[in-house]
Parts: C-alpha cells; structure tokens; sequence
C-alpha cells in the first residue's frame, strides 16, 4: 500500500508542479495577456523547487520510494505537458487551410 501512496504523492505533486508554468501558458494561447520571458522563467523556477523539495523530502522521509515517487511525479509532469501541446498545436493550425501545413504559409 505504501507504494500506491508513493505513486498518488508523486502524480500530484507533478501535477501541482507544472500549474505555474501551465497558467502562464494557458495565457498565452488565450492571449488574455501578454506573458514576458521573466514570468515564464520564474515559472519554471518555482517548478522546478517545487519538485525538486518534494524529492528530497521524500528521500529523507521514505528513501525506498523515491524512485516510485520520481517516475510517478515525472510521468505526470509530462503528460500535461503533452496535453498543452497537442492544445497549442491544434490551436495553431485552426487557421490552416486544407493545401496549408502552417497558418498562411502555403505549401507550394
């Protein structure tokens, strides 16, 4: 059981880990606001703490379940990530037409 709850904690914390940069991102995509590079970098920096104590803590607290923790909180991360994506690539190709692989570029 204690591996189940290692694998929940770590896809959380993957999951809470990646909403800074995604807030910043989801504004960009929506355009509500103009987001700078400074806010993005310190996006990511608060990700990265974030996840990174959260290791730790679990290395100091339960150091046989951090690799279950890491893979878990990882695969999270990415996987939201990869949703953002496969979002920010359907949006940018709404515009395209039909003969057209970018938005006003075409493929002749």
């Amino acid at each position: 059981m204690v591996e189940v709850q290692a694998i929940a904690f770590g896809s959380a914390i993957g999951i809470v880990g990646s909403v800074p940069a995604a807030f910043l991102f989801e504004q960009a995509l929506k355009g509500t606001r103009q987001v700078s590079v400074g806010a993005g970098l310190a996006s990511i920096m608060a990700s990265f703490v974030m996840m990174s104590v959260a290791v730790l803590v679990v290395r100091i607290a339960a150091p046989h379940d951090v690799l279950l923790f890491g893979v878990a909180e990882v695969a999270s991360f990415l996987l939201l990530w990869a949703i953002e994506a496969g979002r920010a690539w359907r949006d940018a190709q709404r515009g395209a037409r039909p003969g057209e692989r970018k938005r006003g570029e075409p493929t002749r």
